[in-house]
């Protein structure tokens, strides 16, 4: 024991100890730091894609059973009714009255309790004043006030979740202000929620590229959601006309990030524009097969400029943020994947419900 009572051993342990600890390193090297760096950049580069492939699969997944249940509720609505809902209903022949779209008239199938559609009659007002309610009044304009809280009202099963890529006129689910003024006005179709699935009006019969199996072009309308305004809900396609089978034709194709097209000679925004991407808006039909002979029948480039317009035309390519294709939903309830290489006499004889092409095409 010492003279202030610390014991030599402990004295030398301490020591020791203190020793040992100098001795040590204090932290890793800058080598060893950039090999766990590295080896961590590894791991990442080999898992995130992984992941996104796995998240993408769920969202390729929700998409389809969006397509699925919209085409079940619409073959429910078709066994009742005995014909599809028209692609467009034009509830008034006055100017100014754009028409409801086929997505509107099944709603009640889809159990959709957002949005009611109704025939009640509206007042003279309707387009200055807001409805009592959330319920599509079919006797209002489309882009009234009165319809409003309707059309402003998004529907999750006609929104792809995998869709990213947005028209400018389009923010998320919804449209935005187009004329900059902080204000949404039904009018314009501001505020109005989109919708990325499109009613298929059969194959483009305008153009030299899509032919039938004769050589002959398409007739009009061949299609099963009718791109034609028309005064009845009689006016749908009829079950027994789908002659070419109802697995074989196209009911419904993905057509994702839609919004509103200008009208040609339109200001920046017009009650003449075309609502193609909004869910209560008749202009989501198409009629399948871009005007252009070098764009692709699916997913072209969403900055395709070679008909100088978005690639939501009238005559349009399927189009999807999914890799590799887009779905369709056929008459039955099936949904398909119609991948990015189909051949056009395939993807046309699927559009049309009565040319008998597709049969042909299946022969040997």
């Amino acid at each position: 024991m010492g003279p202030d009572g610390i014991n030599a051993v402990d004295m030398g342990w301490n020591a020791h100890v203190g020793a040992a600890f100098e001795d040590s390193p204090r932290g890793f090297s800058l080598v060893e730091l950039l090999v766990v760096v590295a080896t961590l950049g590894t791991l990442a580069s080999l898992v995130l894609p992984a992941v996104q492939i796995t998240r993408e699969a769920g969202r390729r997944a929700s998409c389809q059973n969006n397509l699925r249940q919209i085409g079940m509720s619409m073959a429910c609505f078709a066994d009742a009714r005995r014909h599809y809902p028209p692609g467009q209903l034009r509830t008034s022949v006055a100017a100014g009255f754009k028409t409801i779209a086929w997505s509107a008239f099944f709603v009640d199938f889809l159990e959709q309790s957002q949005v009611q559609t109704t025939w009640e009659r509206v007042p003279g007002n309707a387009d200055l004043v807001d409805a009592p309610d959330s319920r599509l009044y079919l006797r209002a304009r489309m882009g009234s006030t009165y319809n409003r809280k309707a059309t402003a009202t998004p529907l999750p099963l006609y929104l792809c979740p995998s869709a990213w890529r947005m028209h400018a006129s389009r923010i998320g689910a919804c449209i935005g202000d187009r004329d900059g003024d902080g204000t949404l006005d039904p009018a314009l179709f501001e505020g109005m929620a989109c919708i990325d699935y499109a009613g298929n009006a059969g194959p483009n019969g305008n153009h030299p590229r899509y032919l039938l199996p004769s050589g002959a072009r398409y007739p009009d309308d061949t299609g099963t959601i009718l791109n034609t305004p028309v005064l009845s809900m009689g006016k749908g396609v009829a079950i027994r006309d789908i002659v070419d089978g109802l697995s074989k034709t196209i009911l419904l194709c993905e057509l994702s990030g839609r919004g509103v097209n200008k009208a040609a000679g339109a200001s920046v925004a017009a009650t003449t524009d075309n609502p193609r991407g909004a869910w209560a808006a008749g202009l989501n039909c198409i009629t399948i097969g871009p005007e252009s002979m070098t764009r692709p029948l699916v997913n072209p480039r969403a900055d395709d400029s070679s008909v100088g317009a978005w690639y939501d035309d009238p005559n349009a390519s399927l189009f999807s943020d999914h890799p590799g294709g887009a779905h369709a939903a056929m008459c039955d309830g099936g949904v398909r994947f119609i991948a990015e290489s189909v051949s056009t006499p395939i993807l046309t004889g699927m559009a049309s419900r009565n040319c008998a092409e597709v049969t042909a095409l299946e022969q040997p």
